[in-house]
């Protein structure tokens, strides 16, 4: 409950039609999937949510909580629970109402934005100018400010445009005591081209590698760098989504790559890298594609004989892959290098133009990310079996240990069968650096699914420890007290980080220091007694690493 002294307080900060107790308007924001404490569609109701329309706003709002014992935890367009409070006694900072695009600086290449602008929304406005903007994997709905300042934000433009954490620039940032800090130049008065400087990086503290997640306050404006465009000012679609098509142009080209087996495939991207060439690039098992555009028969394919060989194994290393020139020639050239790439390492190039309509329907849903939504038609939801940056070869074993890890799961029927191997998993860093992330779908109103959640979680977690790889969602509080000791404690240095910020405890850290043990009442004892020995063998010591 909130007392009526707060919630008065926070109507004259913002208006009595900027926020409510209403217990249908919180419900709406209690309503989110992934991650959640039960295996349900539901997280912590707020005990209000507010609607700031400034900088100074979000600053008073921040203020009243420390002032009257509360939590916030800020949302911008939302992707799942770790926008919604994590414990009892938080308001919900709704930055909707703040969806500008200050600014575009065409010459340096940057955009200012608030909050609630979407990818979708600033990249209509940059390719008018003949920019584009990274887009975050979750799709064109997401808040390019929430990955860039607070989240991972890898997407298919990673081979371009890098991911987000290397996009941010300078900042507003509300911290939990109220007070508001400016990183980099807009600290100067020098506009907003960076976030570095005059003076030492707080881009470590900010967001380090995964963001704090509101854990550390709220951000208001930000600037994101911008990239080139050598397509059309606007692309006219017809349809919507999967029937949604574009004219192509000439200087635009989409293939589809397909390689014999692992080493061929992670060589192959190598050369790639070294060449310089592509815009997009994104490897997704063949059989999610045909999950996500025939959710109901998708799957059904894979129960035939003769198709399941040649969707899991055949066809077992795709990689969709764009090409962009500014000129005729430069495309031609990009498109026999990488010719000459993929017959060097055995594989096959499918040129999109010749498979007609679906290559129309391409663009929007490679640059634009449109697509990636539609995976959650196959069950009604889907997970990840954690996710992590990581070098290319380090990457393709990744996908192998965690799909391995799947199996035990779809035999049990908790997870939709996909042969195991379901990888959303994008290059960046010149192709040497890999974002991958196994991902499964089921259904809510399956108790085996629910049952195994926690189960796939610490299977997954167990088996990229074995294999030396650090799962990036150390968010996920029950992998961080496994995951810190093991990786020199950094949860200590992230606590006292929030102490030395948040003094009064206003912000909800629960998805950026909160450490809890996995629900072990539905693990088998032999994967528990090997998490154990490797606890034993890898935890760092106050000394140091382990011998």
């Amino acid at each position: 409950m909130i007392s009526e002294e707060a919630y008065q307080e926070l109507e004259d900060i913002v208006g009595p039609e900027n926020v409510s107790r209403e217990p249908a308007v919180l419900d709406g924001y209690a309503w989110q999937p992934f991650l959640n404490d039960d295996p349900e569609l539901w997280i912590r109701r707020p005990v209000a949510a507010v609607l700031p329309g400034s900088a100074e706003e979000v600053q008073e709002v921040v203020r009243a909580c420390n002032r009257h014992g509360l939590k916030f935890k800020a949302l911008s367009t939302g992707w799942g629970a770790v926008g919604g409070p994590s414990t009892e006694g938080v308001v919900q900072v709704d930055l909707r109402r703040m969806d500008r695009i200050l600014e575009i600086d065409e010459k340096n290449m940057y955009a200012v934005i608030e909050p609630y602008v979407c990818g979708a929304q600033l990249q209509a406005e940059a390719m008018k100018r003949g920019l584009n903007t990274h887009i975050i994997g979750a799709g064109p709905s997401c808040s390019p400010l929430a990955s860039a300042t607070s989240m991972s934000g890898v997407g298919h433009d990673c081979i371009y445009m890098s991911y987000s954490a290397r996009n941010v620039l300078g900042v507003e940032w509300v911290l939990p005591d109220g007070e508001i800090l400016r990183l980099g130049t807009p600290g100067s008065g020098l506009g907003w081209f960076s976030g570095d400087g005059p003076g030492p990086s707080l881009r470590g503290v900010m967001r380090g590698a995964l963001g704090a997640l509101s854990g550390l306050g709220i951000f208001t404006k930000c600037a994101v760098k911008l990239y080139n465009w050598p397509g059309p000012q606007r692309m006219e679609a017809e349809g919507l989504v999967l029937d949604s098509q574009v004219e192509v142009p000439p200087n635009l080209r989409f293939f589809l790559l397909v390689f014999p087996g692992p080493r061929e495939f992670a060589d192959a991207l190598y050369e790639i890298g070294e060449s310089e060439i592509g815009y997009a690039a994104v490897r997704i098992a063949t059989v999610a594609y045909v999950a996500l555009m025939m959710p109901h028969s998708g799957f059904k394919l894979l129960e035939t004989k003769a198709l399941r060989p040649f969707l899991t194994r055949t066809l077992k290393y795709p990689l969709t892959f764009v090409l962009a020139g500014h000129s005729l020639e430069e495309t031609e050239f990009q498109e026999a290098v990488l010719k000459e790439i993929v017959e060097r390492h055995r594989g096959i190039l499918l040129d999109f133009r010749r498979l007609q309509p679906p290559g129309l329907r391409l663009p929007l849903n490679l640059l634009r990310v449109s697509i990636i939504p539609l995976a959650f038609r196959p069950g009604g939801i889907f997970g990840t079996c954690l996710d992590g940056n990581e070098a290319l070869d380090t990457q393709m074993k990744w996908v192998d240990v965690i799909s391995e890890a799947k199996k035990e799961f779809i035999e049990k029927g908790a997870i939709m069968d996909d042969e195991g191997d379901n990888p959303y998993f994008v290059p960046y860093e010149n192709n040497t650096w890999a974002h991958c992330e196994i991902t499964y779908a089921y259904r809510v109103d399956n108790p085996v699914s629910l049952e195994n959640l926690n189960p796939i979680e610490f299977t997954s977690t167990l088996n990229a420890i074995e294999q030396c790889m650090t799962p990036l969602s150390v968010f996920i509080p029950p992998v961080r007290k496994v995951m810190s000791p093991l990786a020199g404690h950094f949860n200590r240095w992230q606590r006292r980080i929030s102490e030395a910020l948040d003094p009064k405890c206003a912000a909800d850290t629960g998805f950026y220091t909160e450490e809890k043990d996995f629900a072990y009442q539905r693990i088998d004892e032999a994967k528990k007694e090997r998490l154990r020995r490797l606890q034993e063998k890898l935890t760092w010591t106050e000394d140091g690493p382990p011998a």
